[in-house]
């Protein structure tokens, strides 16, 4: 498993946490070696909250539970360093921009990779190979990842529907529902308009998936199946809506592999068509 940095994390949710789960991340924070011998009590008691509020901060992370936390961090004290994320500041080398842009980019896949479950993975992908028609929705950057989404699967013989106007997209739930999937897509899980269209899909019977960020957000709540990038960094400038769509990308690719994965044969064999018919334009 793919071992991302935990303390990368509590610092990024640290500002957005009740007060009772911060001080929690706080004291993890400041004594990250000592955590892990701990037990859920003596951590409580340490940090001056109770045994509640360590199950609710490792909700908050996307985190199982306290003993599946002491993991994740015994794994990177012990066998990682920490890189961190970074904003562009003025007037920077090329140089800079590149070395940042690229721990950003390293440290957002781990997090991702280390948090993603598998059996989440694997009913999505399950709903999709069921589903006649699926429909992909996201606003602004999150758009782009269902505009590639919708890429993909039509080569695959798919009917796939990334339709930015969401009343059109609406139109079209409507009238072709059955055996249908709506996939939302919205980082912080919070986006009316896309809340807005998984609310009518479910009232349409219609399955439906969400990708976003960790933590008790509409989207993900509504979801029949809930998949989770890592969180982005707050940042000045667009290295954490960066950092967000290459996550989402990431989680994408690991879903369309693994639906590929499952009728290997008649991937290869799709895949092979659409190239031909795209290389004949060509000639």
């Amino acid at each position: 498993m793919v071992v991302g940095s935990m303390i990368s994390q509590i610092e990024l949710v640290l500002n957005e946490l009740p007060e009772s789960e911060k001080k929690v991340a706080e004291y993890i924070l400041a004594n990250a070696k000592e955590v892990m011998f701990m037990t859920i009590h003596e951590l409580a008691k340490n940090a001056e909250a109770s045994s509640a509020a360590v199950v609710r901060f490792c909700r908050s992370l996307g985190i199982e539970g306290f003993p599946a936390l002491k993991i994740r961090l015994s794994a990177e004290v012990e066998n990682t360093q920490y890189v961190g994320y970074f904003d562009v500041e003025s007037n920077e080398s090329v140089h800079s921009i590149i070395d940042k842009t690229l721990s950003n980019t390293i440290l957002t896949f781990q997090n991702t990779a280390s948090q993603l479950d598998t059996q989440s993975i694997e009913q999505a992908v399950e709903m999709l190979q069921q589903a006649e028609v699926i429909y992909v929705y996201g606003i602004g950057a999150s758009f782009i990842i269902a505009e590639d989404a919708a890429q993909k699967w039509l080569r695959l013989g798919k009917n796939v529907y990334a339709i930015s106007d969401r009343h059109l997209l609406a139109a079209a739930m409507a009238t072709k529902s059955q055996n249908a999937v709506f996939w939302g897509i919205s980082y912080s899980g919070e986006t009316q308009e896309v809340i807005q269209l998984v609310k009518r899909a479910k009232e349409q019977g219609i399955k439906t998936i969400s990708l976003t960020r960790p933590g008790n957000n509409k989207l993900s709540q509504l979801a029949d199946v809930s998949l989770f990038t890592a969180r982005a960094p707050e940042a000045k400038l667009r290295s954490a809506a960066t950092s967000s769509r290459f996550a989402q990308l990431f989680v994408l690719d690991i879903v369309f592999c693994t639906y590929a994965s499952a009728q290997y044969d008649f991937t290869v064999e799709q895949l092979a068509k659409s190239r031909q018919m795209i290389e004949v334009l060509y000639d």
